[in-house]
């Protein structure tokens, strides 16, 4: 009866409030006097119920206080109590999950926080949401990289908010154990007592496993990416076997991936056929090692990396250059001694003489927001300063690509594979910086390189959505792979967009230069072509977050970036004309 006469009350009110002593006032002030009401009730009966055990273990009674807190939402979607509701029907989602086990309740739980965050970023109660979807994904699902995620969202984005300590807290604890994690490995490995029974045995095997849940890829005739998603973290290990003309087999890349799986929809043969990949092959090689083969028809070289956030693996194949001498490469009818004749390392023949073909990467994007103030998405102004460049190529000539042009979520590697796939000739990555202090301002670009800079590993952690440890790591990672990646053109490139686009923008606003810098970036990681990554300003100070925000800055930035592009071309033309 208790939980029934609140209730009963909250009916009388409401005709109360909508019929009698307040329907002279306006509907919106009604609604509001309701909606308070009506929060109070699903509130106290929140509360109430956690205290009670007995009625708690009933999923009905968390049914009834759900539907008070989704009433309450659906009266105004866009009411001042909307992101209140949606946040407590998380915790409703949360508390029945605890209680029921049940996978589909948490993710419920972390479908109504994340609500909360997309439509209401600036509310005081998003970081709370996010960081409790965090708890979720880290204490409930199991998925430490999202959690992950979700941390760094907080840390990144409510900088000044009452989560932060909390968030940066769960972040160092994750690192501390990522640190540990080789010590703890190697004590994993002793069920051995468990041979007698086997059907226990299988079954705590594939308990700790991870799961190899698809197979991406994009091609073209003289470079292939692979991309491995995984469940989590999975060690690897790689093999090149040459081809064996009895066996008429060619190259084959084979990747080991420790203590994993295969999902029941990973294809067990995903054909290629580009001219460079026959096809990719998987396979259960051990019960705890899942197995894939790239079966290679020509091959020049190959690099395998992992990424982070979610967990993947990326193979990145690339075949000989077609019948061109390295030694004296002939050119637009010349013949170049390379001997005698020095041009920038090899960047004249590399690209083809000239550049045409540009790829704008709009950072971000869908459900990633990259940088937010407010109702301000740092992914909004990536795509709008995207097309106004784009616009002010074509005029110039040149072919315009973009990795998006709408607002959709596009992953790190995905955008340099298209590059790389459609033969772009320039990589230009866009994206708006942020800080913790607003006072902080100033426009910046960077190469592919280790970090040799506090802000610079800052920057990287913020755009790879990792933390600063992983940075760390990845400076290890990238001495590997920077072997064949175009570090020295890509600072080139990134000298000329730097100057050009400093002197126009200083033309009409007082513009601090924090410089050329060079970071480990994933979207730049494995660009045939030189890539840089530009930092328009920073969203988090008022005076570059107006600017930004503005159609005349987006058409000046964007300006001073096509004269840094034809600045370059230029330079490459003068090579090609042997001047």
């Amino acid at each position: 009866m208790r939980t029934l006469l609140p209730r009963t009350c909250i009916a009388l009110l409401l005709g109360a409030l909508l019929f009698g002593g307040l329907s002279g006032l306006p509907d919106n002030r009604a609604v509001a006097a309701t909606s308070t009401q009506l929060f109070q009730h699903g509130w106290k009966s929140f509360h109430s119920l956690r205290k009670n055990a007995e009625r708690a273990r009933f999923r009905s009674s968390w049914m009834q206080v759900k539907n008070t807190f989704w009433e309450l939402y659906q009266r105004n979607p866009n009411g001042g109590y909307a992101p209140k509701a949606l946040y407590y029907l998380g915790r409703v989602y949360s508390e029945l999950g605890q209680r029921s086990y049940l996978r589909k309740d948490f993710r419920q739980a972390t479908d109504y926080y994340q609500r909360v965050v997309t439509r209401f970023p600036r509310h005081s109660w998003s970081d709370d949401a996010q960081l409790r979807k965090a708890r979720i994904h880290l204490e409930h699902l199991g998925e430490k990289n999202q959690a992950y995620l979700d941390l760094l969202s907080v840390v990144h984005n409510y900088p000044d908010g009452d989560m932060y300590a909390k968030a940066r807290s769960l972040l160092d604890q994750l690192d501390r154990k990522k640190e540990a994690a080789p010590a703890s490995a190697q004590k994993a490995p002793q069920p051995s007592p468990k041979k007698q029974s086997p059907k226990p045995q299988k079954a705590s095997a594939a308990a700790g496993m991870e799961k190899l849940l698809r197979i991406r890829h994009w091609s073209s005739d003289d470079y292939t990416r692979v991309v491995l998603d995984v469940s989590g973290e999975a060690e690897f290990s790689k093999k090149l076997l040459k081809p064996d003309p009895k066996l008429n087999t060619p190259h084959r890349l084979v990747v080991d991936l420790q203590k994993t799986r295969l999902a029941d929809k990973c294809e067990e043969a995903h054909k290629i056929r580009d001219g460079l990949l026959r096809r990719v092959r998987t396979g259960q090689y051990r019960h705890d090692t899942a197995r894939v083969v790239l079966d290679i028809e020509k091959l020049d070289k190959y690099r395998v990396f992992s990424l982070q956030n979610p967990y993947r693996v990326v193979l990145d194949v690339y075949a000989p250059e077609g019948g061109r001498s390295k030694s004296a490469p002939q050119v637009a009818g010349y013949q170049f001694d390379a001997k005698s004749k020095k041009y920038t390392s090899s960047l004249v023949e590399q690209l083809g003489l000239t550049i045409q073909t540009v790829m704008i990467d709009p950072g971000h994007g869908g459900k990633d927001p990259g940088a937010v103030h407010g109702d301000i998405y740092e992914k909004d102004i990536n795509l709008s300063v995207a097309k106004t460049l784009g616009a002010k190529l074509k005029k110039q000539g040149f072919d315009v690509l973009y990795t998006r042009t709408k607002d959709v979520f596009v992953p790190l590697e995905e955008r340099t594979a298209l590059a790389n796939s459609k033969k772009a000739d320039l990589f230009i990555s866009l994206h708006v910086n942020s800080h913790r202090k607003a006072n902080v301002q100033g426009f910046e670009l960077y190469s592919l390189n280790l970090a040799k800079s506090k802000d610079a590993v800052r920057v990287a952690a913020r755009e790879n959505a990792v933390s600063v440890k992983k940075i760390s790591d990845l400076q290890v990672i990238l001495t590997d792979l920077m072997l064949n990646t175009k570090i020295k053109e890509s600072k080139q490139l990134a000298k000329s967009l730097h100057a050009k686009t400093l002197a126009h923008s200083r033309q009409f606003y007082s513009v601090r230069d924090h410089g050329v810098r060079e970071a480990p970036f994933y979207v730049l990681m494995g660009a045939k072509m030189p890539a840089v990554l530009v930092e328009m300003g920073y969203l988090s100070n008022p005076t570059e977050r107006k600017r930004l925000l503005t159609a005349k800055f987006q058409q000046r930035i964007a300006q001073g970036l096509v004269q840094g592009i034809t600045a370059y071309k230029q330079t490459i033309d003068n090579y090609a004309r042997l001047e």
